[in-house]
């Protein structure tokens, strides 16, 4: 993987995609489940999904997105991310550490298995190119924070949702976004923790105009299993087990979601 080229392709795709760029993320547990669920809002028809294998002492890990931008994925370990743009918020307090060479997104994913370790790291460099951007990392234990430049927000409680503004800047109660209200609401009057339940949360805050849901993902983060929806059919499924997918080798699948009312059963697409 050519982690210059990935690393331009992230931050040129939240920077182009500005505010209406709207994307849904959450984490949510009981103790004994630990599910993630995105929605992947845009105009970007071009889906892919990449297979890195496990080498040299690196993690397996796969990434949904489009073209040359990595949205969002899950790690062998169990840890996952998905990225927002935001509106542009200067980065004051990293500017004189060292900025990373290649895709710290990439590095972390490759080399951390908790939101700890992934915090750890962060810290080391200079976050500018979050000035469009931000980011939430869960992982298997249930722990999630959101990255939003030099402000870190963690989860409280059972869950943590994340859309696109900055809840450090934001008063509780203040919440400017339909979709984070919706799904915290869902969240706290659920009894239990299920993909049933994420599948309904993703389906209430999905958008069908403009910056259309052109994706679902549900990450089971203790199985490593990953449930994968079409453009906002939530019908259909497309399931697959990571580890076994790694098995297969370095791959990646072009245009994937696009044929899956056809073959629900399986997880498939074109080798490129």
């Amino acid at each position: 993987m050519n982690t210059r080229i990935v690393a331009m392709g992230f931050i040129v795709g939240l920077a182009s995609a500005g505010v209406a760029h709207s994307c849904t993320a959450f984490l949510v547990t009981d103790g004994d489940v630990v599910l993630a669920g995105n929605n992947e809002d845009s105009v970007n028809p071009q889906t892919k999904v990449w297979f890195v294998p496990a080498d040299d002492g690196q993690f397996g890990r796969v990434y949904f997105g489009f073209d040359l931008n990595q949205e969002g994925g899950m790690n062998e370990r169990g840890l996952f991310f998905d990225g927002f743009a935001t509106a542009p918020r200067k980065v004051v307090r990293s500017t004189d550490k060292p900025v990373f060479t290649g895709l710290l997104i990439d590095k972390v994913m490759a080399e951390c298995a908790t939101v700890e370790e992934v915090l750890a790291v962060f810290e080391k460099y200079n976050l500018e190119f979050l000035e469009r951007g931000m980011l939430i990392f869960g992982d298997a234990t249930g722990d999630s924070a959101i990255i939003e430049g030099d402000d870190v927000v963690r989860k409280q409680g059972r869950f943590q949702v994340s859309t696109n503004f900055y809840q450090s800047q934001t008063p509780a109660g203040q919440e400017p976004c339909e979709r984070y209200r919706i799904a915290v609401k869902m969240l706290e009057e659920a009894d239990e923790v299920s993909v049933p339940l994420c599948r309904r949360i993703l389906s209430a805050v999905h958008f069908e105009h403009g910056s259309h849901t052109l994706y679902s993902n549900i990450y089971d983060l203790l199985r490593r299993r990953v449930y994968l929806y079409h453009f906002h059919n939530f019908e259909n499924v497309v399931v697959f087990d990571l580890v076994e997918e790694l098995k297969k080798g370095k791959r990646v699948l072009e245009q994937v979601m696009w044929d899956m009312a056809d073959r629900p059963a399986c997880f498939f697409g074109h080798d490129k």
